[in-house]
C-alpha cells in the first residue's frame, strides 16, 4: 500500500502532518464548504472523505451531534481546519474538519502514525533520487496522534516480545488470576494431566504426558504454572490420547505426527516461560466416557487457575497452526475493508518525512477486534467458555498479536487498548461480577444477556453439548449468585434495619431455589428465564416427524440465537423440579428429560394464525374469553402474537387453514414490565403413560398496553366481539372499578388476580 501521490491532494490538504495538526487550533485548511466540495471534485481524497463521509451523526457517543453543513440556509464562510480530537470510544484519536465557530465538525476518521523512524532512499543507477519513503516517524513527545506499529509475521521475535512484555505486565499490575472461582471444599482442582513441555526446544521437541498428581508440590502448589488452548478440531482426524496410546504418551508423544496448532502453541508456551500446557486433545481420553465424565467437569478450573491460553485465531482446523501465513508490509492495514489515506509530508522542525495514516471509520464496522470476533473460533461453542474463563488469552489472529485479560485489552499494532476498563474484554465483564453491591437479580440478568444471548449464536458438532459447553461458566455463575445472597443474608456492613429490610426481601425466595440450576435457566427469578424467544430474523425450523422436543421451557430446547426479555414483576414461582444429570459429576452439564412445577395464573385460549393479505405473511395469534366483569359484557378478545418455537406438523395444518381452524392453547404469565405489559407461555397440553397431565411450551406471547399497540397497516391488532379493533372499544381504554381504581380489561384477562381457579400448579416439561 503506497502513500498517496502528492499531486492527488489539493493544497489545503499537502501540508498536513503531525505538526501542523497539533497546533492550537489544528491546521489550517480551506475558508468556505464551497472550496472543499470543489476540491472533492477534483479529485483530492481526503477533501473527498470529508465531504461523502463524514458530514454524519456517526460517533454521537463520542463527539457532539452536529448537522450536516450542506443544511438548507446553512452555509459557512470562516476559516475551516483539521485537528485531532479524541481519544474516543476504542481509545483511537479522530481527525475532524472544523470552523473557526466551532458550529460546523466531521466525525468519523480515525488516525495514527507508526512507531520509530528510519528512512529509505531509492536510487535510480544514474543517481537519481525517485523516492523517499518513511517507515516510521519523528513527532513532538507531547503529540496527541497515537502511534501504530508496523507488524511482522506473529511467529516473529518482535511478537514474541510483545507477548511476553504483556504477559509480564498484566501479571506485576493486575489481578487477574485473583478471580478463579473455589473447587469443592476450597481445594486447588487441577487437571488430571498436562502435556510436560520441560524437554521441549525447536530443534528437540520432546514431549510426554504427564500425570498431575505426579508432580512435585513445589510446581503444582504455583499458581498458573501451565498454559491452555483454544482452537478448532476441524473434520480431518489428528492424533489424539486414546486409551491404546496413553501408556507410551506417558513416556513421549510422537511430535511429528502432531497437528501444526499444537506445534506452535508449544512453543509459545515455552517462549513465555511456562512449562506445562493443557490440550483437551491430549489430556483426556478420546475414547473414555469415564475420563471425560471426570475432566469435563473440571473445564472451570482448568482454564481459570491456567497462566494464560493461546487462542488460535487464525485458523479453522487444528493442523491450520497458530501463526499468521504471511507478512505485513510496513504500511499497516487498518481495516480490510478500508484501506487507509497516507498523506506523506516534511516537519518544518526535523525536515523529516512524516506519515499520516487516516481511516474512513464506519459506523457499523469500527471493531477493533474485527480478526478475533471474524475469527473461526467464534463460531464455536465450546471456545466461548474457554476465552470468558481464561484469566488472560493471547489471540494469534490472520492479522496480528491480540491481547485480552481480566482489566486490559492490546493490540501488536497499539492501536486497540480499553485502557485499563475491564468492560472492554470478555473475560473482565465476567470480573464484574464480582461486586459486592451486585444483588442476585443483577447475576442472573447478566446470565441471559451476556453468556445466553451470545453463547446461543455459536455452532456445536454434538447437540448434546449444549449444556456441558456452557457448564464451566454455569459453574462460576452458581458461586456468584451464591455470593450476592450470602452477602445480603449476612448484610455485614449495613445497619441492622437494612439488614432486616434486605433479609426481608430475599424471604420471598427458597434460597435453595435460587440456586437450582436447570438445563440453563436459573430458579431464582424463574419468570426472567422462561421469557425467551428465538431471536428476531432467525429461521424457526419445522418439526420432524416423530421428533420429540424435551424440556421445552428451556432456551436449549432450540437451535439457534435466542433473546430474553425481563420483566421486574414474577407472575410465577417454581415449587419443585426434576433434573436428571448425564454426567452425576457435573450438575452443570447435559441432562436428560426434566420435568418443572410452576405456580401461576393459568387460563385457557385458542391460537390461530392470521395472514397479511400475503400469503407468505403472517403471525400466530391467541385468544381469550373475557368473563361478564364490570361494563364489558362476555365476548372473545384477541390479546397479542406469538413468537413459536417451532412449527409443528399440528400448527403447520393451523397454519395452511388460514386460520379458520384454531388450536386449544393455556396462557401462564411469566413475568411483569409493569402493570399492564404481561410476558406468557404458551402451552398445550399432554397426557402421559402414567395419566398425569403436563405441558408442553409452544412459544412466548407479550400481551401489549393498548398504548404500544399499533393499529394501522397490520391487522388483527384485537378484537372485540369478533370485529378489529380501532381503539375505540372499551379495552383500549381505562375503566375504573367500584373502588375508584384505573385498570385495563385486556392485561386483566390474562392475570385473573382476583379468581381463584385460574392460580394452579402445572407441571411443563
Amino acid at each position: 500500500m503506497s502513500p498517496v501521490p502528492v499531486g492527488s491532494l489539493c493544497q489545503y490538504c499537502k501540508g498536513i502532518n503531525v505538526e501542523t495538526i497539533s497546533q492550537p487550533g489544528g491546521h489550517a485548511h480551506a475558508h468556505s464548504l464551497a472550496v472543499i466540495q470543489q476540491s472533492a471534485q477534483q479529485g483530492c481524497a481526503l477533501c473527498g472523505w470529508f465531504v461523502t463521509l463524514t458530514w454524519s451523526r456517526e460517533i454521537d457517543n463520542e463527539m457532539r451531534e452536529v448537522e450536516p453543513p450542506t443544511s438548507a440556509g446553512r452555509q459557512s464562510t470562516d476559516r475551516f481546519h483539521v485537528r485531532p480530537v479524541g481519544p474516543g470510544y476504542l481509545g483511537q484519536s479522530h481527525i475532524c474538519l472544523t470552523d473557526d465557530t466551532g458550529e460546523y465538525q466531521t466525525t468519523g476518521l480515525e488516525m495514527c502514525r507508526l512507531e520509530g523512524m528510519c528512512l529509505t532512499t531509492m536510487l535510480f543507477l544514474n543517481g537519481n533520487t525517485v523516492l523517499t519513503i518513511a517507515t516510521g516517524d519523528l513527532a513532538p513527545d507531547d503529540c496527541p496522534i497515537p502511534v501504530c506499529r508496523a507488524l511482522s509475521d506473529t511467529a516473529s521475535p518482535e511478537t514474541q516480545e510483545t507477548a511476553l512484555s504483556w504477559l509480564k505486565q498484566c501479571e506485576v499490575e493486575h489481578d487477574c488470576n485473583n478471580l478463579s472461582i473455589p473447587g469443592p471444599n476450597n481445594t486447588y482442582v487441577l487437571p488430571g494431566r498436562l502435556v510436560d513441555l520441560r524437554s521441549f526446544t525447536p530443534t528437540t521437541p520432546i514431549i510426554r504426558l504427564v500425570e498431575t498428581f505426579a508432580l512435585p508440590g513445589n510446581i503444582t502448589n504455583t499458581p498458573g504454572f501451565y498454559s491452555t488452548l483454544s482452537y478448532c478440531w476441524g473434520i480431518s482426524p489428528f492424533y489424539n490420547t486414546t486409551s491404546a496410546n496413553l501408556t507410551s504418551s506417558l513416556t513421549q508423544i510422537p511430535f511429528n505426527i502432531l497437528p501444526q496448532t499444537f506445534k506452535d502453541a508449544f512453543l509459545i508456551t515455552t517462549q513465555l516461560g511456562t512449562h506445562f500446557i493443557w490440550i483437551d486433545a491430549l489430556c483426556i481420553i478420546q475414547d473414555s466416557l469415564h475420563d471425560w465424565e471426570i475432566e469435563s467437569a473440571k473445564m472451570p478450573y482448568i482454564y481459570s487457575l491456567s497462566r494464560f491460553c493461546i487462542a488460535a485465531d487464525a485458523t479453522a482446523v487444528a493442523e491450520g497452526g497458530c501463526f499468521n501465513s504471511h507478512n505485513h508490509s510496513p504500511q499497516h492495514p487498518r481495516r480490510k475493508e478500508a484501506a487507509p489515506l497516507i498523506i506523506p509530508s516534511m516537519l518544518a522542525s526535523t525536515s523529516q518525512i512524516s506519515r499520516l495514516y487516516i481511516y474512513p471509520r464506519h459506523h457499523h464496522s469500527t471493531n477493533s477486534q474485527a480478526p478475533i470476533s471474524d475469527a473461526p473460533i467464534s463460531t464455536r461453542g465450546w471456545c466461548f467458555q474457554e476465552r470468558l474463563l481464561s484469566p488472560r488469552t493471547l489471540h494469534y489472529t490472520s492479522e496480528q498479536l491480540y491481547w485480552e485479560c481480566r482489566q486490559d485489552s492490546k493490540s501488536e499494532d497499539l492501536i486497540n487498548n480499553t485502557q485499563g476498563q475491564p468492560w472492554g474484554t470478555m473475560p473482565g465483564a465476567l470480573a464484574q461480577l464480582y461486586d459486592p453491591t451486585f444483588r442476585p437479580e443483577h447475576v442472573v440478568r447478566t446470565w441471559y444477556k451476556s453468556i445466553v444471548a451470545p453463547y446461543s449464536r455459536r455452532s456445536l458438532t454434538k447437540e448434546t453439548d449444549r449444556l456441558p459447553a456452557i457448564g464451566g461458566v454455569a459453574r462460576v455463575y452458581a458461586h456468584l449468585l451464591s455470593q450476592a445472597e450470602k452477602r445480603i443474608r449476612n448484610a455485614e456492613t449495613q445497619t441492622w434495619v437494612e439488614g432486616w429490610v434486605e433479609r426481608l426481601k430475599v424471604k420471598q425466595y427458597d434460597l435453595v431455589e435460587n440456586s437450582a440450576y436447570i438445563a440453563g435457566i436459573w430458579g431464582h427469578q424463574i419468570g426472567h428465564g422462561l421469557s425467551w424467544r428465538r431471536r428476531k430474523g432467525t429461521k424457526k425450523p419445522v418439526a420432524g416427524h416423530g421428533r420429540k422436543r424435551t424440556n421445552t421451557f428451556s432456551w436449549v430446547s432450540v437451535d439457534g440465537p435466542v433473546e430474553h426479555f425481563y420483566g421486574y414483576i414474577e407472575a410465577t414461582r417454581l415449587v419443585k423440579w426434576n433434573v436428571p444429570l448425564l454426567n452425576p459429576l457435573d450438575p452443570f452439564g447435559g441432562v436428560g428429560e426434566c420435568e418443572i412445577t410452576l405456580e401461576g395464573n393459568v387460563i385457557e385460549g385458542k391460537l390461530g394464525y392470521y395472514h397479511h393479505g400475503d400469503a407468505n405473511a403472517g403471525e400466530w395469534r391467541v385468544f381469550v374469553d373475557i368473563p361478564p366483569d364490570g361494563e364489558l359484557d362476555h365476548g372473545t378478545v384477541d390479546i397479542g402474537s406469538v413468537d413459536i418455537d417451532e412449527e409443528t406438523d399440528e400448527l403447520a395444518d393451523v397454519k395452511a387453514s388460514n386460520g379458520l381452524v384454531v388450536r386449544d392453547v393455556w396462557i401462564l404469565a411469566t413475568s411483569m414490565r409493569n402493570t399492564l405489559d404481561v410476558y406468557a407461555l404458551v402451552l398445550v397440553q399432554s397426557v402421559e403413560d402414567d395419566g398425569k397431565v403436563r405441558y408442553q411450551r409452544l412459544g412466548l406471547l407479550w400481551i401489549k398496553s393498548p398504548g404500544r399497540m399499533p393499529v394501522a397497516g397490520r391487522a388483527p391488532r384485537h378484537t372485540y366481539r369478533g370485529v378489529t379493533c380501532r381503539n375505540t372499544c372499551p379495552l383500549c381504554s381505562s375503566m375504573v372499578d367500584s373502588h375508584g381504581k384505573e385498570f385495563h380489561y385486556k392485561t386483566l384477562a390474562l392475570l385473573q388476580m382476583n379468581r381463584d381457579e385460574a392460580f394452579q400448579q402445572i407441571v411443563i416439561v
